[in-house]
């Protein structure tokens, strides 16, 4: 745990990123760079879930001292899938996310970076809104027999822009690491080219869901149901971490501490996840299983050398500030059998120099004008 809690506060502290956006096959404009520059801010939105983010953390000061294990878990479970679907319903949002994941098999072994950038402006029926997406894996060692397969794990390497209810997309290769000695963290690059099979087509994926929020219960029902669709391709969960957070015992243990944070309070959760209990939970084998391309994996449990913790940070109201994720897992997957395990780091903004659009919208309509849709 330590591990992680290290990495997390540090990528919580790391200096502005930019990313280069490089062409390839056709030019996708002069796009000069990202960064999320307000990672430390309060957060410049309403939190959908803030209401009952605040009563769950209530719940747990007024236990003070007698703040049973149990309370404690439940509360921590809560936070965490209210985090989770604040983003169904917030106004905007942006996060950076960077997991590195060693996979050591029978054929070699291997090391992968995936970075993901995501920015969500939501809209409704008439205004549909903005999805900026780009994912980025990368080969950083791999030896064995298995090196036959690089391209197999590199694969997915893609960007989508979604704008007035319709997908632009570009597929990506080439991809390495930005030479910029400035930069705290690794950052991954790619060259860019469009897919002709992803342009214009239908996508409403950032519209804001409709109606009334989701209760606790509708949460834990709309899990369930998106772990079933997610296993069918039809959907992508809600819940990070492909783990249901709202199942009965599924959190072993838990701790909850406040830090006051500039004029604001951070609460900073740690979750301890009960493999045997996500092992026979359903949802959570469908989404694990359908993240990792594999039909028969298993987190592997502490005692047996892995373990699945959650360390997650959140503001006062709810709003996620940064979350990350350790896990082993055994199976099979690209018809090799073995062990797997990943950090998962993300960090969050809100704000609106983060989430501005101009950079970005120029790129695509630079790109448009030389290939309409």
């Amino acid at each position: 745990m330590k591990k992680i809690l290290t990495a997390l506060l540090a990528c919580a502290a790391v200096a502005p990123m930019a990313l280069s956006l490089a062409a390839c096959g056709e030019d996708v404009g002069a796009n000069s760079g990202y960064e999320l520059a307000d990672t430390e801010a309060y957060p410049a939105v309403s939190a959908p879930y803030a209401e009952e983010s605040r009563a769950e953390l209530e719940r747990w000061r007024s236990a003070g001292t007698l703040a049973s294990d149990e309370l404690t878990a439940e509360v921590a479970a809560r936070l965490f899938a209210y985090a989770c679907y604040n983003e169904e319903y917030v106004d905007r949002y942006v996060y950076f996310s960077s997991q590195t994941g060693e996979t050591s098999i029978s054929a070699g072994s291997s090391t992968v970076t995936k970075q993901d950038y995501k920015l969500i402006i939501h809209g409704d029926e008439q205004d549909p809104g903005y999805k900026y997406h780009y994912t980025i894996k990368n080969v950083d060692k791999i030896s064995g027999p298995i090196g036959m397969f690089e391209s197999l794990f590199e694969g997915g390497t893609r960007l989508r822009f979604v704008e007035d209810g319709k997908l632009y997309g570009f597929n990506g290769k080439n991809q390495r690491y930005v030479e910029d000695e400035s930069l705290v963290d690794p950052v991954l690059t790619c060259d860019w080219e469009i897919d002709p099979s992803r342009w214009g087509t239908d996508d409403s994926l950032q519209l804001r869901r409709e109606g009334d929020k989701l209760t606790l219960d509708g949460i834990a029902q709309d899990i369930v149901s998106l772990a079933q669709a997610t296993a069918d391709g039809d959907a992508e969960p809600v819940v990070h971490c492909n783990i249901n957070i709202l199942a009965e015992g599924i959190v072993k243990s838990a701790s909850i501490a406040s830090t006051e944070y500039g004029g604001n309070t951070v609460y900073t959760i740690t979750m301890d996840i009960d493999t045997e209990v996500a092992n026979a939970d359903t949802a959570s084998m469908q989404m694990l299983r359908s993240a990792n391309g594999s039909s028969d994996c298993e987190w592997v449990s502490e005692e047996d050398g892995g373990g699945l913790k959650i360390i997650f940070q959140i503001w006062d109201n709810g709003l996620f500030k940064l979350y990350g994720l350790n896990e082993t897992w055994n199976g099979s997957t690209y018809g090799f059998n073995g062990t797997a395990s990943s950090n998962l780091s993300v960090r969050y903004s809100y704000s609106g120099r983060d989430t501005d659009l101009t950079e970005k919208q120029k790129m695509l309509d630079e790109v448009l004008a030389e290939n309409p849709a």
